[in-house]
């Protein structure tokens, strides 16, 4: 595992509903040398996230997709071609099969192996 963070100047968005689940990713990440990281755990407050001046380094979203608002958000972002990990992203829709994913629960080990997957 790498201590330092290629994209360390720019964003790593955690998008999720779950505050110690977001927690825990931001640990995980200021250890690996991520030192911006933002949080946001409410839906209305995604529109802020997409809104971003300079593409984020990452986004791990965690909002349910069943809800319109959140699909709407994570199709915009995958539109932008955001790096994106989707947590409890279980999914056999194609459009997202080729993301990598986090399933709750998880520990480092999966939060390595998704880092990995997208060249971290």
């Amino acid at each position: 595992m790498s201590t330092t963070a290629a994209g360390a100047q720019t964003p790593v968005l955690i998008l999720t509903p779950n505050a110690l689940e977001a927690a825990d990713i931001s640990d995980y990440l200021l250890r690996r040398g991520y030192p911006a990281v933002s949080t946001e755990t409410r839906l209305d407050g995604l529109a802020a996230a997409l809104d971003y001046a300079a593409q984020p380094h990452l986004v791990f979203f965690g909002f349910p997709l069943s809800v319109p608002a959140a699909r709407d958000w994570l199709q915009s972002a995958m539109a932008k071609e955001w790096r994106l990990i989707l947590i409890n992203g279980d999914t056999t829709e194609p459009e997202l099969r080729s993301l990598p994913m986090l399933s709750r629960p998880f520990a480092t080990p999966h939060l390595d192996a998704a880092m990995q997957l997208l060249g971290e």
